[in-house]
């Protein structure tokens, strides 16, 4: 006599819960902003996952309506990443937003790693920054308060790790909060956006 048996797999979606992958802020903190909804993004050149939400952030950001800023902070935790955020600051006073995501890449994917900022002068030059005016900026005193500033935040709001989105200063998700998934992050972000608009 022979029993057969058989499995039988179901494939199970992971469908995406945007009410479900965040958490409430018990320590509400007033916003960066007025009259605006705003979305922070905690982030480093260092996180692959930075690296790999970048460019659907972006598209996302694109299409945000008037009521909705997204500020980014990048964050440090050792001196390697001081010297990347201080560079992340930096490259936001010089108003050239658009070369974060060759540096994120650049950082991410390659695996590039720098003892110095001053060592990317290479680069610097090839983008037509002037290295001189770039380390001054990089050293000045502005940098270094708004890097204070950035670390502050983050221990204000108890952040674990990148990348990290704050709604409105009252509730907190990120991409393991929802799920290991980019699209359902930004869907939660959507959600609680309009979540604040009724409240």
């Amino acid at each position: 006599m022979r029993i057969i048996i058989i499995v039988i797999t179901f494939l199970i979606s992971n469908n995406c819960n945007a009410e479900n992958g965040y958490e409430v802020i018990t320590n509400k903190i007033e916003s960066l902003g007025k009259n605006k909804i705003e979305v922070i993004e905690f982030l480093s050149y260092m996180c692959h996952h930075c690296t790999a939400i970048e460019n659907i952030l972006n598209q996302w950001q694109s299409s945000l309506t008037s009521d909705v800023t997204l500020i980014k902070i990048p964050v440090s935790c050792n001196k390697k990443s001081e010297e990347l955020q201080k560079l992340y600051l930096t490259i936001n006073e010089l108003n050239k937003p658009h070369l974060h995501s060759e540096l994120f890449y650049m950082f991410g994917n390659k695996k590039k790693s720098i003892k110095q900022v001053k060592d990317l002068t290479w680069w610097l030059n090839s983008k037509n920054i002037n290295t001189n005016e770039f380390l001054e900026l990089y050293n000045s005193f502005h940098i270094y308060s708004k890097s204070n500033r950035a670390n502050q935040l983050a221990r204000l709001y108890e952040i674990k790790g990148v990348p990290t989105f704050i709604i409105g200063g009252k509730y907190i998700t990120s991409p393991a909060m929802a799920g290991d998934d980019y699209e359902c992050t930004i869907k939660t972000i959507d959600h609680l956006i309009e979540k604040l608009r009724k409240e």
